[in-house]
């Protein structure tokens, strides 16, 4: 099901024209490389889901990713108001913070910004124009699986970049830390 949502999510990638281009929309493998890591902490009922928006938004027409770039863009106007979207990016982005704070040279290398940008370079503004482009059945589950993981005093985010490092060869964040603090002194 994965392999089926990171291609789906690719094919639409590939067709997005924004504002600012996307490195990865030339590098497929980097794509999906990055998506899978965050997609392995989703639960399955949520990746389903997720397919299923894919899917349907495929077959009226429609690219969700071209939508999330235009509305971080500001191009066209909210695609949702579902109340779950700021509760998610609430927890996403104190979860960011961790982060940063925890593995900074890390952090600098491969997230988002949390400074107010006003634009989609900001991690709240993405991801929240991110989950506009969801359906509300995504939307409970996904809420449901970080609501899960707080409550087992999880941070999907660490989970997500520990993933993510390990695919592209460090033994694991603490060593990735490392490696890009050593190379920014050097």
């Amino acid at each position: 099901m994965l392999d089926h949502v990171l291609e789906a999510e690719w094919q639409m990638f590939v067709r997005v024209r924004s504002a600012r281009h996307a490195p990865c929309q030339s590098a497929p493998g980097n794509f999906k490389t990055i998506r899978s890591s965050l997609f392995e902490t989703w639960t399955r009922p949520m990746l389903a889901s997720y397919l299923a928006d894919l899917e349907l938004a495929e077959s009226v027409g429609r690219n969700l990713l071209a939508e999330k770039y235009a509305r971080m863009d500001n191009l066209i106007p909210p695609l949702s108001k579902n109340p779950l979207i700021d509760m998610i990016v609430t927890v996403e982005s104190n979860w960011q913070e961790e982060l940063e704070r925890r593995y900074p040279a890390l952090y600098r290398r491969c997230c988002r910004s949390m400074d107010e940008t006003g634009d989609g370079r900001n991690f709240g503004i993405y991801l929240g124009c991110e989950l506009e482009t969801y359906s509300d059945q995504t939307l409970e589950l996904y809420f449901e699986n970080i609501e899960a993981a707080v409550s087992a005093n999880r941070n999907l985010a660490v989970e997500a970049l520990h993933r993510l490092v390990c695919k592209n060869g460090y033994r694991d964040l603490n060593h990735a830390e490392s490696v890009l603090k050593h190379g920014e002194t050097a």
